[in-house]
């Protein structure tokens, strides 16, 4: 009796605690369980939405004339923010450029920056843009852009990029220290002889150590010279 009694005390602990936390672990049962499937279908769908991305950007490669344009407005649409939006945009702002359409191709650029573009393709968008700022006479506005690249990939090429502009100012010292932290960037095991050529040519001219004034010599006066006797006095 003690026993059934027993089991049946249990079988009540145990309803009156399901009673009391019962709703609460079904509830957190079921958050995990949708969680779960939120997350798989948000993998799925972003490996899709990658998937046809690069299927998109493939496409778009190969397109010539009105298609390829019509593609570029399409990556634009469901990729933005992207590397395959970043990649397009570059491409885009190439072909401005050799079609002379330099205020184009700044806009495709500066879309790049400002788009949450992954950070190395801003630093390369930065990069020729300024440029394409220094080659259309601003040298200020290059430099301002070239002062936004932050990655190691790139920094290299932006402090080379600003030794040219400050050599076309004038700015010859600016122009010797942004070179030479151009190759420490790139790295002394890195073969270019360009930019070395630079950094010699700007180099500032060797002073010639200034030289202590050595005292004159003292010119000794000659010893008297014996003057040799008189025959007279020589005893015969």
């Amino acid at each position: 009796m003690s026993d059934y009694l027993s089991e049946e005390e249990q079988l009540e602990r145990l309803k009156s605690w399901w009673s009391t936390n019962g709703t609460s672990l079904l509830t957190g049962l079921a958050l995990a369980v949708a969680g779960l499937v939120g997350w798989r279908w948000y993998d799925h769908s972003t490996t899709e939405a990658r998937e046809s991305a690069s299927d998109l950007y493939e496409t778009f490669l190969a397109a010539e004339g009105d298609g390829r344009a019509a593609l570029a407005e399409q990556l634009d649409q469901n990729i933005e923010g992207s590397a395959y939006q970043a990649f397009t945009l570059l491409h885009r702002a190439r072909e401005a450029v050799e079609a002379d359409s330099i205020e184009a191709a700044v806009a495709y650029l500066q879309r790049v920056i400002d788009a949450d573009s992954p950070s190395s393709l801003q630093d390369l968008a930065r990069v020729r843009l300024a440029r394409l700022h220094q080659q259309g006479g601003d040298g200020a506005a290059a430099l301002a852009v070239l002062a936004g690249v932050r990655g190691s990939g790139y920094r290299g090429l932006a402090q080379e990029l600003k030794g040219d502009i400050h050599v076309e100012q004038g700015e010859r010292a600016l122009a010797h220290e942004a070179y030479r932290s151009a190759r420490q960037e790139m790295g002394d095991d890195r073969n270019r002889p360009i930019l070395d050529i630079k950094i010699n040519d700007t180099a500032p001219p060797e002073q010639p150590e200034p030289q202590s004034a050595e005292p004159e010599p003292e010119i000794a006066e000659p010893e008297p010279q014996p003057q040799p006797e008189s025959a007279e006095a020589v005893p015969e």
